[in-house]
C-alpha cells in the first residue's frame, strides 16, 4: 500500500503530527516515503515526531487513507 506525499502531507495538517519533528526531518520522511517505504515505517516515524498520538492509530489511518 502507497500513500501519496500529498496526502500525507494533508494528513500531518489535519491530525497535527509531526509537530516535533523539524524542516529536515519532514524532508526526509517524504523522501522514504517516495523511495517505497512502508506504511508502518512511516507511522513509526510520525509517531515519534509526534505527541498525544498512538503509534497503532497513525497506521489505521495512513491505511484508511492510502492510495490503493
Amino acid at each position: 500500500m502507497k500513500i501519496s506525499n500529498e496526502k500525507l502531507y494533508y494528513l500531518c495538517n489535519k491530525y497535527q503530527w509531526f509537530t516535533c519533528g523539524n524542516n529536515r526531518q519532514y524532508e526526509l520522511l517524504f523522501k522514504l516515503n517516495k523511495d517505497g517505504a512502508s506504511l508502518e515505517k512511516l507511522a513509526t516515524i510520525i509517531w515519534i515526531c509526534s505527541t498525544g498520538y498512538d503509534e497503532q492509530y497513525i497506521l489505521e489511518i495512513l491505511k484508511k487513507e492510502c492510495d490503493i
